[in-house]
């Protein structure tokens, strides 16, 4: 049996949403780390919803901003709806904001968003 080194570099990032305070907001959402550094190249990166507050939440999909970025590929949501994973080029020294689409599915007009940044430091 032979041993290989792992290739692929991957990022687990825990989200924890719960109500907010503030009506109009909907939910508090929070991911730790707040913002990944990604330092390997295609790097495989995992958004879980870890705690939902007990709320049926599950992500749709994923925005990236600036739109028409080379270095994220299309996001994939698990068939549960709680892991959104994509992967990260990670070939420019950059900051990406990506606007993670989320659905709660307890309630009508249940979408919301949240909007943490990943960034990019390829190693030279």
């Amino acid at each position: 049996m032979s041993t290989y080194p792992a290739t692929t570099s991957f990022v687990n990032i825990l989200v924890f949403v719960k109500p907010s305070a503030i009506p109009e907001k909907k939910f508090d959402v929070t991911t730790v780390p707040a913002t990944p550094i990604i330092t390997e190249k295609d790097t495989v990166i995992n958004y879980q919803i870890f705690d939902s507050s007990g709320l049926d939440i599950v992500f749709t999909g994923m925005t990236v901003l600036p739109l028409g970025s080379d270095q994220l590929s299309a996001p994939s949501v698990s068939l549960s709806g709680k892991l959104l994973t994509f992967s990260d080029a990670n070939t420019k020294k950059v900051n990406l904001n990506i606007i993670l689409e989320f659905l709660n599915k307890s309630v009508k007009d249940g979408e919301f968003s949240h909007d943490p940044q990943i960034s990019n430091v390829p190693q030279t």
